[in-house]
């Protein structure tokens, strides 16, 4: 950098060598001139010779360097003193002429000469201001030659002329020093603007080549002034018939209302302030492409408004993408019809309009439910398979979607469940003939796959506000209502009645004999194993809740859970599993793990940290063989406890999976917001994947989720082992199913290990064997 500094002193000196050397020329010749006649003519003369000599000598120098250029960026130090010693030389010179004319009588000439000694240090100090050093050289010997004469003269006013030229050389001095110093300054200034510039420059320049956005500006009017190259080919048109034309403009004559994405812009463009995120439709081809866009105004140095400078990135696919994940939320992947997230939304939607009473702000015209179910289906799914079963559903649903036509939505809840909201009611004789229709065109035969089908309906039904006060009681009225028509021996619908309270009863009992159940020990654990994908070894088993109920039998948990969590009772009996399931785990070889599913109702509580720490305690279980199982469901509400309470039991050091990921709202947030160890297919995909594409899709698109975000990935209702082999395929870690092992109790558990220890030993055996035969051979 010093080398440059000096290169550019050096180059403001040369810039103004030929008027230095110039003024040199024609005022010593002046001094020369009026020296005629006097006695000193012929030294001054002599005298204006040397200094014309020396100043033409320095005109052939700047000639001679100006046919050179060397192109040299910077000057040593020895180039700089060289400078200083020529203008050193040129002040010696000039600093003769006092003593050449002050001896004269009178003191005319001594005052002529001080002013031209005066004049040429102030020429002299503009000629090299930003090298004091050379105006310093140059100028004192003129000042002490000057102050030799001046202050031996017996006149006062040439000694007050002495004290006026010292002034006028500090003058000079300090100017040159302090420009030099603010010369510096902006040189090094300007050297690292110009290293700015060059790195935004590198930046800018990588940023438009590796990211997805692209870099636009444009004019005070709106008018585009600069467009990267790749938002010319996301416009798909030439760079520069971009060039001058509106930003508004680009957008798709379909958005150009009022409204629309052009009114928007330009109002934005007016309002001259920041914005961010505003997206536009453009016209590219016959497509309508999406951009996102985000600028700041810019101003010139008076602040006065000159034009927007800003990124844009084409989010067309991100947009479908998100079409295709809100339709996956809304929609039944099987049938496509709208499933129990948007039946409630319009079973909200159609509370608030008419099943109030317009006291509360309703139509009172009501709204009515139909809950209806397939009889017969499993029998359907059992007898002829999945495959059947899921055709036959399909078709099911055409059926009922072609029933209620424009009166009202049709929903899939689940299996076999559907669901009808209609608004405003039509009345109790309408609803019983359209329930009717329902009932006869689902009990028509099918023809699925060759295979003729019966199955049979029942329609349960409830109106507001005579059958509910509020939207969630409407539906477990219609729901109750159902029941009431199955309990009549299927087939038929039913209208809500008070007098259905005998599924209700029977609830109540079974309430009273699940709070029984811990304390007489009726409550157990079964375990179903975990399969590696890569050795088909035992990673694990997942710890399933049974009761073994005196009359009922061996329950199944979905029989009772989900009352338990209804009735408070899920936190008690969830401590009994964590605590069961890791006192057998422990026993287990390690690292074998043991899975425990966990209810929403457990985190409500507050106390799950804590079980969970006295569990692992109490069983001496290392927390790493623990893994806790949690649905998507969890995390909709209150999810900045949940992920508290998840982030607690992480410190533990247990593992996290969440469990039937892709049945509920499957949002990417939640995985990114909390290190979940493991993901869990749920069965139903499983079921579908081999005759279903999409299915096969999804299971896809989780698998390498999960590897991307290096979680585990495990594979529910492993049945067949061509599901195996798929799933394998896709890269699943782990298995569960029948195909694997069924439910079993902790009995169980030692011979199905040492069966499976033995199944190994055999196939290493058996390897070991052919590759020994293989040696021989």
């Amino acid at each position: 950098m010093a080398g440059r500094v000096r290169m550019e002193q050096v180059q403001a000196i040369l810039r103004l060598t030929p008027v230095m050397m110039g003024a040199n020329i024609l005022i010593a010749s002046l001094v020369s001139l009026t020296s005629l006649g006097s006695a000193n003519a012929l030294p001054l003369s002599v005298w204006a010779m040397i200094v014309n000599g020396y100043a033409l000598l320095g005109l052939y120098g700047w000639f001679s360097a100006r046919r050179r250029k060397t192109g040299k960026a910077t000057v040593s130090a020895r180039g700089v003193n060289r400078l200083v010693l020529q203008a050193g030389l040129l002040g010696v010179m000039w600093g003769v002429l006092p003593a050449l004319t002050f001896r004269e009588s009178g003191n005319a000439t001594p005052m002529l000469v001080a002013s031209v000694i005066a004049g040429m240090i102030g020429c002299g100090g503009f000629a090299m201001l930003t090298l004091p050093a050379a105006v310093i050289a140059y100028s004192t010997p003129m000042v002490v030659g000057s102050l030799i004469m001046l202050v031996t003269s017996p006149d006062p006013i040439l000694q007050a002329l002495a004290g006026l030229l010292v002034f006028c050389h500090l003058v000079v001095s300090a100017s040159c020093l302090s420009h030099a110093h603010i010369f510096v300054e902006r040189l090094v200034a300007s050297d690292e603007l110009e290293k700015q510039k060059q790195v935004v420059s590198l930046l800018l320049s990588d940023f438009e080549e590796g990211a997805s956005d692209w870099l636009w500006e444009v004019d005070a009017h709106g008018a585009l002034t600069y467009v990267s190259d790749r938002m010319a080919a996301a416009a798909g048109v030439e760079k520069d018939t971009l060039i001058g034309r509106p930003m508004s403009a680009l957008c798709g004559a379909a958005e150009g209302g009022p409204s629309g994405a052009v009114a928007a812009l330009s109002a934005l463009f007016a309002e001259q302030k920041t914005f961010r995120d505003v997206v536009v439709s453009v016209q590219v081809g016959d497509e309508t492409h999406w951009w996102s866009l985000a600028a700041k105004p810019v101003h010139d140095l008076d602040g006065c408004f000159t034009g927007f400078r800003g990124v844009g990135a084409d989010i067309t696919r991100a947009r479908e993408d998100q079409a295709r994940i809100s339709r996956l939320a809304h929609y039944d992947v099987l049938t496509q019809l709208p499933n129990r997230l948007s039946f409630l939304q319009a079973l909200g939607r159609a509370w608030t309009e008419h099943g109030q009473p317009k006291a509360q702000g309703g139509s009172g015209a009501g709204c009515a439910v139909l809950c209806l179910d397939l009889d017969h289906f499993k029998g359907v799914n059992d007898s002829l398979g999945h495959p059947i079963g899921d055709d036959l559903l399909i078709q099911a649903s055409a059926r009922l979607k072609a029933c209620v036509g424009e009166a009202g939505l049709v929903s899939r809840l689940g299996g076999d469940e559907f669901a009808v909201v209609i608004a405003p009611s039509p009345g109790h004789a309408a609803l019983g003939d359209l329930a009717q229709s329902i009932v006869a065109a689902l009990s028509r035969p099918y023809d699925v796959r060759g295979h003729n089908v019966l199955i049979g309906a029942s329609v349960g039904i409830a109106v507001a506000p005579l059958h509910a006060d509020d939207p969630d009681g409407l539906l477990k009225n219609a729901d109750l209502a159902l029941y009431g028509a199955k309990g009549d021996g299927r087939g038929a619908y039913r209208f809500f009645e008070t007098a259905m309270d005998v599924w209700a009863q029977e609830r109540r009992a079974l309430e009273l004999d699940l709070r029984d159940a811990l304390a007489k020990d009726e409550l157990k654990l079964f375990f179903q194993p975990l399969i590696g994908a890569s050795e088909n070894e035992i990673t694990g088993f997942e710890a399933l809740l049974r009761w073994q109920h005196p009359r009922r039998g061996l329950v199944a948990p979905a029989d009772f859970v989900e009352h338990a969590e209804q009735w408070g009772l899920i936190g008690k009996i969830g401590e009994w599993v964590l605590m069961e399931a890791c006192r057998t785990a422990a026993g287990w070889p390690a690292p074998m793990t043991v899975a425990v599913n966990l209810s929403p109702n457990q985190f409500a509580s507050g106390q799950l940290v804590a079980q969970v720490r006295k569990a692992l305690k109490a069983s001496g279980l290392h927390p790493s063989r623990l893994e806790l199982e949690i649905t998507e469901g969890l995390l909709l509400h209150d999810s900045a406890r949940t992920l508290k309470q998840l982030a607690d039991l992480k410190a533990l050091g247990v593992k996290i999976a969440m469990d039937d990921f892709g049945t509920g709202y499957s949002s990417l947030a939640y995985l990114w917001r909390f290190p979940f160890d493991k993901i869990k297919i749920d069965r139903s995909f499983v079921a579908e994947m081999q005759d279903n594409a999409a299915i096969a899709d999804i299971l896809r698109t989780i698998t390498l989720l999960g590897q991307t975000l290096n979680l585990k990935v495990t594979a529910e209702g492993v049945e067949t082992p061509s599901q195996a082999r798929l799933l394998a395929d896709m890269r699943c870690d782990t298995f569960q199913g029948f195909l694997y092992g069924r439910p079993m109790p902790v009995g169980d558990i030692p011979s199905f290990l040492v069966s499976d220890l033995a199944r190994r030993m055999r196939r290493a055996s058996e390897s070991d064997g052919a590759e020994a035969e293989a040696a021989a051979s």
